[in-house]
């Protein structure tokens, strides 16, 4: 690994903070855009910050300068989060977009190989990252001189255009690293620009209140992602490994839900009844989301942290522990399976008016977080403390 960055880890921290106290909101009862806006702006758009900073200088073999500006990054990510706790969208719309300002400020001029199309759909998202920003601070502070935007709008350019983009252009480049098999790079490319297409028309749908014009977006983007399902099947059909790395499950797994929960997106924007939003936001966020961002944390935080400790073991002139042998397969797996149960179980019970169905459907979930947070967090606390 060419370079570490140390923030990243908090960032994940605070990530998987947000998803915990957003999964006890929900089991509470709480409504559902408070519940979204935590998990939207919270652990979606910090996750990606912090694999950000991770994957862009080591995909184009830099160092970051001014590395610093981290802190500020994290801290301005901090606010936003607390703010959004207490409700008070206006100043949390702000930090936000101060933390994605000035991380754009810090890894954009990092980037001077653009021919790989991970590289593509990352520049992608953060583009949509900053639009996000914008639309989130539009949406919700008082100023005449800002123009008004639907709210839909500023949440869909951070889960279609930050994160459909990030997870899809990042699993572009590991999938085939972890099966040893390469991608079709021309089908990768193709699904670029679909994505891309379906990507504009459903914003231009959301910025517009189109939602004919949101469906067609949603198509578009439907078979540009079925065509990288494709890719992958074909990579994992023809790679040598005896089974499929758990990695590679979680973002199988959170793909299911991606599929479902664009029907189910496809349902809301056709008929526009409003009786599936409950669903189709268990689906993307708790669950494409959830599975996907939990594998690529699976994927990255061992490999930053084995760092941190060779070079700490290497000064104090000690043995090296292989984080393999601290972390557990079988816990990952097991929190897998939990949690992609209830998520299910979680969309499942928006059908019922019951408040104890969704309570005990949500604490399925917490239970499964609970579980990977003793896979991950807890295990790679000890091999720190080595």
């Amino acid at each position: 690994m060419f370079y570490v960055s140390k923030m990243t880890p908090f960032f994940f921290l605070l990530a998987f903070t947000e998803i915990l106290f957003a999964s006890f909101s929900k089991a509470l009862g709480y409504d559902y855009i408070f519940v979204g806006i935590i998990t939207v702006f919270g652990f979606i758009l910090h996750t990606i910050l912090g694999a950000a900073y991770q994957i862009i200088p080591n995909s184009q073999q830099v160092q970051l300068k001014n590395e610093k500006l981290q802190i500020f990054v994290f801290i301005s990510a901090a606010l936003s989060s607390f703010f959004m706790f207490m409700k008070n969208y206006p100043i949390a719309s702000l930090f936000t977009a101060t933390s994605v300002v000035l991380f754009t400020i810090h890894v954009l001029p990092a980037v001077k190989n653009i021919q790989p199309v991970t590289i593509k759909f990352l520049l992608a998202s953060l583009v949509y990252m900053n639009l996000g920003a914008v639309f989130f601070v539009m949406s919700h502070l008082p100023v005449d001189i800002l123009p008004s935007v639907p709210f839909q709008l500023a949440v869909h350019s951070i889960t279609a255009g930050v994160m459909l983009n990030a997870i899809i252009g990042v699993e572009l480049a590991w999938i085939p690293m972890i099966l040893m098999h390469t991608l079709n790079l021309r089908l990768a490319k193709a699904v670029f620009f679909i994505l891309q297409l379906g990507i504009l028309i459903l914003l231009v749908g959301f910025a517009t209140v189109m939602y004919k014009v949101v469906a067609v977006g949603g198509l578009i983007i439907l078979s540009g992602i079925l065509i990288f399902l494709w890719i992958v099947f074909d990579s994992v059909r023809k790679s040598t490994h005896k089974e499929i790395p758990f990695v590679v499950k979680f973002f199988i797994a959170g793909h299911i839900f991606l599929i479902i929960g664009i029907l189910a997106g496809l349902h809301l924007a056709g008929s526009g009844k409003l009786d599936a939003v409950g669903i189709h936001m268990d689906l993307m966020v708790f669950g494409f989301g959830g599975m996907t961002i939990f594998g690529a944390m699976f994927h990255l935080l061992p490999r930053i942290v084995w760092n941190m400790v060779h070079v700490k073991k290497a000064q104090e002139g000690k043995k090296i522990p292989n984080v393999f042998n601290i972390l557990k397969k079988n816990e990952a797996v097991i929190s897998l399976y939990v949690m992609f149960f209830g998520v299910f179980l979680m969309a499942g019970a928006n059908f019922s008016d019951l408040h104890t169905v969704k309570y005990l459907t949500a604490l399925v979930f917490i239970t499964g977080l609970l579980l990977f947070f003793r896979a991950l967090f807890y295990r790679l606390y000890q091999l720190y403390t080595l």
